[in-house]
């Protein structure tokens, strides 16, 4: 599933193929992923500029010479292609922007990505519950996030009123290297431990858009590399060698050391 760093690298592909051109045709291929009626999306988009780009957590802003404003989020298999020619249309093409200099194709194979317009990025941040985006916010305004909350710290990093973007691994990251527990409660977390969350994910963030997301790349102390085993199976911790074992956490796994994450009761 794309998350922040994907849709950073997919926002300034964006920019480097696409931003600054007219959309001359609009192709919809698959109207079950357009959140707003298709006429007004059409209206939006034909004959308009593409402005500008955002992004918020995992979702990417396009503001358009209309003062409208285009949200894609790519669920879990979107990406954008852009191309030359037509016969290049590659498969899984869902929405395809003709542009004055190329194609523009938004694929997603398994159809779970979102297309919507709107009046602004405030109206669809406040519709979609967003916080501020987990790159630009503040130390403050998490913590006032996080709260007092009776609820698994894993679960509260998911919530994307606490910081937009943080999403599965990275916030398995952000507690393997803050070694917290991913069932601490919220409310039994320190102020140090708070400041200490906010400096890792800022660092891990940074790092994943910096490769771009690429993940083998990444340095082999992160826990990344040591996902996706079994039970059966399990990798060893970067750090004290004990294996790693997984646990569900609001339904989703949960990678983490015993050793170096200890549950604090």
């Amino acid at each position: 599933m794309p998350e922040l760093p994907e849709v950073e690298s997919f926002r300034r592909y964006f920019e480097a193929t696409a931003l600054g051109q007219k959309v001359v045709r609009l192709e919809i291929n698959a109207p079950k992923i357009v959140q707003s009626p298709i006429a007004e999306v059409e209206s939006a988009l034909i004959n308009h500029t593409l402005v500008s780009t955002d992004r918020i957590g995992k979702y990417l802003f396009v503001q358009t010479s209309a003062n409208k404003t285009l949200m894609l989020h790519f669920g879990m298999t979107g990406e954008l292609e852009y191309f030359r020619d037509i016969d290049l249309t590659p498969r899984f093409t869902r929405v395809l922007f003709w542009l004055e200099n190329g194609f523009l194709a938004f694929t997603d194979p398994r159809k779970f990505g979102k297309l919507a317009v709107g009046n602004s990025i405030a109206e669809f941040q406040q519709a979609k519950k967003l916080s501020t985006d987990a790159l630009t916010i503040t130390l403050t305004e998490f913590a006032k996030n996080l709260g007092k909350r009776k609820m698994p710290i894993k679960s509260a990093l998911l919530d994307q009123k606490v910081a937009a973007g943080v999403g599965n691994w990275i916030a398995d990251e952000i507690l393997f290297q803050a070694k917290i527990h991913p069932q601490t409660l919220v409310w039994q977390l320190t102020t140090e431990q708070i400041a200490l969350m906010y400096q890792k994910m800022q660092a891990i963030l940074r790092l994943a858009v910096q490769h771009e997301a690429y993940y083998r790349d990444f340095p082999r102390d992160y826990l990344i590399h040591s996902r996706g085993w079994t039970d059966e199976e399990p990798a060893n911790c970067p750090n004290c060698d004990s294996k790693i074992p997984h646990i569900y956490i609001s339904g989703r796994a949960s990678y983490y050391c015993e050793q170096c994450q200890n549950l604090i009761i």
